[in-house]
């Protein structure tokens, strides 16, 4: 504290206090003792003062004053020694005092000077701070600020206030945060003393700014904790150009190496949306009659949540003039839109319903007309700059020279892939063949059809063909033909395959020009024509065939004459019989055993004529599959002595019928009545064809998990080569006796279709004059049949 009253009233007034206290206490008799506490409190703001001579001089007028009071009041002895001893108190605390306060004004003139020169340094430092020409800023080791310059401030599109209150790890992209803050935290646990990494800050506008942030502890000796200074570059353009470059190279490499726009499409718009920092990216192309742009190809991050874009889009035809890229398109001027929501048109809409905020659009050239227009699209607002512009200009012309390229060399391959798949293909063989006639190339048909490998069609094959081609045609034909001068006539000659056999091959050539004219190779077509020469065998063969099916047909008109006549032989013979008996019983006059006899006689005509409708009916039914059978359990022994009981009573022809029944035979699964009809015409037949009388026997027997039935007769027996007719309709056995026995060839007939009908089956074993014998077979009822019995079935 520095006192500025005058010196003469300072000096003085210590002296007046001293005389004040000396009178009052000279007047009211107060001893030195109780006065003394006020001459110290004098000394001492005397010793306040760096003023030794002051200090002494005070210090004596105290100590006389004590004496003068002390000796006034005429005290013992004690009195004065107590006085005595005050003053060299007043002495020693009045010097004490004075010596603290000197060193205290000391440190205080030292501190001062301290404080001036930190108090300089912080202004220089401030104007360093502000000088800089990177962003500068001093930080708490959690990424509060302690100061930021204005640079930095500016660079993150905030005022100094703003950028204090939001902190380092505010100003982060979420990508970047995590990083920051692991650096921070070793940092200010002192495991480094130095971070360094490119990120990204978000400024005020949402915009995502580049840095070279490096962040450096620097010691506080009042903190356990170390202050961090943080320096941050602004490296916009650095990573602009960089980005540019690289996307100029990713798009040179990938054109390069594609064979097509759409298979390049994919990675192109990858590429400019990687490089340049774009979530999306579509390419659009003129379309038809060059009237609209039409989505072709798109492209989006798998962390851009854009799936809502491509089907709208897709729907789309952007005029000419519409939107950001119907503009593009019309001006063929790269352009771009930094804030969508400025902006109401249709497809801005659909693009801002899927999140997206900003867009960028280059025409892509090709032989100076627009083909198309790649739009980029991101989730923030930005600022494209120009030179950014001007290099997707640059891209669009090598994109739009590469798809023209890519169009060209595909039409050239489907044309290349169209001819070799003729050639390849083609169901006849082709052979390209040199001016010299060497073989250079012959189609898989080719190959195959002679059934060589390339290797032996050149060494032997072909020089054969051509040798047979020279032999046919003649030789004055062979060397026109390997000049490429042909008239594309057909020769055909007989050639060996690699398999053995023998084809007959037409050969047509034709010559293919160069450049000048003259024959570059030629084409040889190799058709197979061996089909054709066997069609003619073939057709021989089926005009003998044709005249057999011809006898055949004639065959079976004899037969149905004959069965006609047989037919009508029957019903004549029938009516006949019934006619003349009818009119002897209407005439009257006979006897009564006369007119039963007539009776009986006509009885038997109507039941002949009945026999031959039913079985014609029975017939037409079963090939129609009209005719049913119901299966019921049959005892075919009891079936088989029932009707060979009938026939030995009604046969008109001596012959002794026997019986060889297995009494064991199960239970068969049939239609009795129609296994009655099958028992009964092979009796009958076997009674018909024995007319000299003989032997007739039934047999039955278990087969496996079947009954076998058997009608074996001594009679006349069946021709060799009659046997497999037998069954056949209208069939009846034509030599010897046989041919006068009547009938109508379909007993036999009707018989087979029962028995298959039932799953059986049918056969007869016969020799001539020995007789015949028919074996049949119908399944037994599965509840009588043994295990035995249906394993062997």
């Amino acid at each position: 504290m520095t006192f500025r009253t005058p010196g003469l009233v300072r000096r003085a007034t210590p002296y007046a206090a001293i005389a004040a206290v000396l009178a009052v206490a000279l007047a009211t008799g107060t001893s030195s003792l109780l006065v003394f506490p006020l001459f110290a409190i004098v000394v001492l703001s005397v010793a306040l003062f760096d003023d030794r001579t002051q200090l002494f001089a005070v210090g004596a007028a105290s100590a006389l004053g004590i004496l003068v009071i002390t000796v006034t009041q005429l005290g013992p002895t004690s009195n004065l020694a107590t006085a005595v001893f005050e003053v060299a108190v007043l002495g020693v605390v009045g010097s004490s005092v004075q010596e603290v306060v000197r060193h205290a004004r000391e440190a205080e003139g030292s501190a001062e000077k301290k404080v001036g020169e930190l108090e300089s340094i912080d202004h220089r430092l401030r104007l360093t701070l502000e000088a800089a020409t990177i962003g500068l800023g001093v930080a708490m080791a959690d990424g509060r600020w302690v100061e930021v310059n204005q640079r930095l401030a500016a660079m993150l599109g905030r005022s100094r206030e703003d950028l204090m209150q939001a902190g380092l790890l505010d100003v982060m992209t979420d990508a970047d945060r995590g990083a920051v803050g692991d650096a921070l935290v070793k940092l200010g646990r002192r495991e480094i003393v130095r971070w360094e990494s490119e990120v990204q800050q978000s400024a005020r506008d949402g915009r995502r700014i580049p840095v070279a942030l490096a962040i450096a502890a620097i010691s506080d000796q009042g903190s356990s904790e170390p202050l961090l200074l943080v320096q941050e570059a602004d490296i916009s353009a650095r990573k602009r150009l960089d980005a540019m470059r690289d996307t100029v190279v990713a798009i040179r490499e990938v054109i390069v190496t594609a064979n097509g726009w759409d298979k390049a499409a994919p990675a192109l718009l990858a590429s400019l949306c990687a490089h340049l920092d774009w979530d999306a990216a579509q390419y659009w192309s003129v379309e038809g009659d060059r009237h609209a742009l039409k989505l072709r190809n798109s492209w989006h991050k798998e962390s851009s949540n854009v799936d809502g874009l491509d089907d709208p889009a897709r729907n789309l035809s952007i005029e000419s003039g519409g939107g950001l890229v119907g503009r593009v398109w019309q001006s063929g001027v790269a352009a771009a839109m930094d804030d969508l929501a400025a902006n109401d048109y249709e497809q801005a809409s659909a693009e801002r319903r899927a999140g997206l905020r900003a867009a960028a659009a280059f025409p892509v050239v090709s032989a100076g007309a627009t083909i198309g227009v790649v739009e980029l699209l991101g989730r923030e607002t930005r600022h494209t700059e120009n030179d950014l512009l001007s290099v997707l200009s640059t891209t669009g012309v090598e994109i739009g020279q590469f798809i023209q390229r890519a169009e060209t060399e595909q039409a050239l391959r489907r044309s290349e892939a169209d001819h070799r798949a003729i050639y390849e293909r083609s169901p006849i063989g082709i052979a390209r063949v040199s001016s010299e006639g060497e073989l250079l190339e012959g189609n898989p048909a080719l190959l195959h059809m002679l059934e060589h490998d390339m290797d032996a069609m050149r060494s032997q094959t072909w020089p054969d063909l051509l040798r047979a081609y020279d032999q046919a045609a003649s030789r004055a034909r062979l060397a026109p033909l390997l000049a490429g001068i042909t008239d594309q006539r057909s020769v055909q000659v007989r050639a060996a395959t690699g398999g053995g056999s023998w084809l007959w091959l037409q050969l047509t050539t034709t010559s293919i020009p160069d450049a000048t004219g003259r024959p570059e190779h030629i084409l040889v077509m190799v058709e197979d024509v061996t089909t054709v020469r066997e069609t003619q065998d073939r057709l021989a063969e089926a005009l003998d065939s044709q005249r057999s099916a011809n006898a055949t047909l004639e065959k079976l008109d004899r037969t149905k004459t004959e069965f006609l006549s047989i037919v009508s032989h029957e019903f004549r013979t029938a009516r006949t019989g019934i006619q003349g008996f009818s009119e002897l019983i209407r005439d009257g006059g006979l006897e009564p055993d006369e007119v039963r006899a007539y009776g009986g006689y006509i009885f038997n005509d109507a039941d002949r004529v009945n026999r031959l409708i039913g079985d014609m009916l029975d017939l037409d039914r079963m090939e129609s599959g009209r005719m049913s059978i119901r299966l019921t359990d049959v005892d075919i022994n009891e079936v088989v002595s029932d009707v060979m009981t009938r026939a030995a009573s009604s046969s008109a022809v001596v012959v002794e019928f026997k019986g060889d029944l297995d009494p064991r035979l199960p239970i068969v699964a049939g239609d009795r009545d129609r296994l009655v009809q099958v028992l009964s015409n092979l009796v009958n037949n076997a009674v018909k064809y024995s007319p000299d009388g003989g032997t007739v026997t039934l047999s039955t027997r278990a087969e496996g998990a079947f009954a076998l039935m058997s009608v074996t007769d001594t009679g006349l027996g069946i021709p060799p080569d009659e046997i497999g007719h037998v069954f056949e309709r209208f069939r009846r056995v034509r030599s010897g006796a046989a041919q006068s026995i009547p009938g109508t060839g379909l007993g036999l007939t009707i018989v087979k279709q029962i028995v298959e009908m039932h799953g059986g089956k049918i056969w007869v074993e016969s020799a001539v004059g020995h007789g015949s014998a028919f074996h049949f077979t119908i399944p037994l009822a599965e509840e009588h049949a043994t295990p035995l019995q249906r394993r062997h079935a």
